[in-house]
């Protein structure tokens, strides 16, 4: 076996894992970090993400925070010119 292959054996379920960690839901993250932290030992358990303000997997506009919140936020704008180009 080859480095290239254990290099590949290697990276390659630890970008699975990532994927399926960023792509899961919010409660099924919050499900397996609880279960995670409960076999890990409790240094390590707490460097895993407890509160709800790091289970967002986007950085979204803030869709998961109160209405009121929200309609305080004024949504910016940008101008956006578009010019023909001249056909000859």
């Amino acid at each position: 076996m080859t480095l290239q292959w254990i290099a590949v054996a290697v990276i390659v379920p630890l970008c699975a894992l990532y994927a399926a960690w960023s792509l899961m839901g919010v409660a099924l993250r919050r499900a397996v970090s609880a279960r995670l932290a409960a076999m890990l030992p409790t240094a390590w358990a707490r460097r895993l993400p407890q509160s709800d303000a790091a289970a967002s997997a986007c950085g979204c506009d803030g869709c998961d925070q109160p209405e009121g919140a929200r309609k305080e936020q004024t949504p910016k704008q940008s101008i956006v010119r578009v010019h023909r180009r001249s056909s000859r």
